[in-house]
C-alpha cells in the first residue's frame, strides 16, 4: 500500500510541477507582451487550475483519480468556453454552451483516464459523453440562434420552418434507431 501512495505522489508531483511551469509561462507572457491580461486573459485563471485537476486525476489512482479528472475536465472546459465568450463578447451562448461544460467536460476527464489506464469502459463512456455534449451543443445552438435568435442575428424565413424540421429529424432518428436495434424473432 505504501508503494501506491508513493507512486501517486510522484504522479501528483509531476502534475503540480507542470502546473507551476504553465503558470510561470503565463506570467512571463504577461510581462513580455504589452497586453492587459487581466482584461482579456482572465479565463486562464479558470483553465490553469482545471488543467491541474485534470493532471492530478490522470496521475492519481483509483476512484479519486477518476473524480479529479472529471472535475478537471469540467473546470477546464468552463475556462475554454469563457475564453471564447470573452473574445467574442457572446456570453448569451451560456444558454447552450453548458452542454460542453457539463457533458463534454466530464467526458474528457473520463476518456483521458481511460486511455492512460488502458480501461476501455472509461474511455468508451467518456467518448459517449463527449459526443452527447457536442450533439447537445449543436442542437441547442441551432434552436437558440436560428429559431429564437438569442444573439440578435435572426435568419428571416428560417424560423418559420426550423422547429418543424428539427422535430421531424429528431423523430426520424429515434424511429430509425428503434427499427435498426429491434430484436428479430
Amino acid at each position: 500500500m505504501e508503494g501506491d501512495g508513493r507512486r501517486w505522489w510522484h504522479g501528483g508531483e509531476a502534475a503540480f510541477g507542470g502546473l507551476l511551469l504553465l503558470l510561470g509561462l503565463l506570467v512571463l507572457l504577461g510581462q513580455a507582451v504589452p497586453l492587459e491580461l487581466g482584461r482579456v486573459g482572465w479565463p486562464f485563471f479558470v483553465i490553469v487550475p482545471g488543467l491541474g485537476l485534470l493532471g492530478l486525476g490522470v496521475a492519481g489512482a483509483g476512484r479519486l483519480g477518476e473524480v479529479l479528472a472529471m472535475a478537471g475536465g469540467v473546470v477546464t472546459m468552463a475556462g475554454l468556453v469563457l475564453l471564447v465568450q470573452n473574445a467574442t463578447d457572446r456570453f448569451e451562448t451560456w444558454a447552450y454552451a453548458w452542454t460542453l461544460v457539463l457533458l463534454a467536460g466530464v467526458g474528457i476527464g473520463r476518456w483521458l483516464v481511460g486511455v492512460v489506464r488502458g480501461r476501455r469502459d472509461l474511455a468508451s463512456g467518456g467518448g459517449g459523453l463527449i459526443a452527447a455534449g457536442l450533439a447537445g451543443f449543436l442542437g441547442l445552438a441551432v434552436f437558440f440562434e436560428v429559431i429564437i435568435g438569442i444573439g440578435g442575428r435572426g435568419y428571416p424565413g428560417t424560423s418559420r420552418y426550423a422547429l418543424a424540421i428539427l422535430l421531424i429529424l429528431a423523430g426520424l432518428v429515434l424511429l430509425g434507431h428503434r427499427l435498426l436495434t429491434a430484436r428479430r424473432p
